[in-house]
């Protein structure tokens, strides 16, 4: 008898997943192109599911969260760059000024 709450619970996500993976493929190669993004945000709940059940949300978590600080560490060095460059271009600007008013 299945349970629930055990290890029936997983079967069935993974199962579930392999259908709504194999009929999305199946809708994609007919050209049924709203019922295949149906079908893919299935499978990403039956995947969050998933990893809720055997417990790697956390992990999961922390995944993304460092993801995300990678993300926001790549913008603020190019923001960085960007400004450092703006401002030698300023100074560049101001020195061919003087330059030509000297001659």
């Amino acid at each position: 008898m299945i349970r629930l709450g055990g290890v029936g619970m997983e079967v069935g996500l993974i199962i579930g997943l392999f259908v709504s993976s194999a009929v999305a493929l199946d809708c994609l190669y007919n050209q049924r192109i709203k019922t295949t993004g149906v079908l893919l945000i299935v499978n990403l709940c039956l995947t969050v599911a998933l990893a809720y059940q055997f417990k790697q949300m956390e992990k999961i978590f922390y995944i993304f969260l460092a993801l995300a600080g990678i993300v926001v560490l790549f913008f603020a060095i190019r923001f960085y760059l960007r400004k450092r460059k703006e401002k030698s271009l300023i100074i560049d600007a101001d020195s061919m000024i003087e330059e030509k008013d000297d001659e």
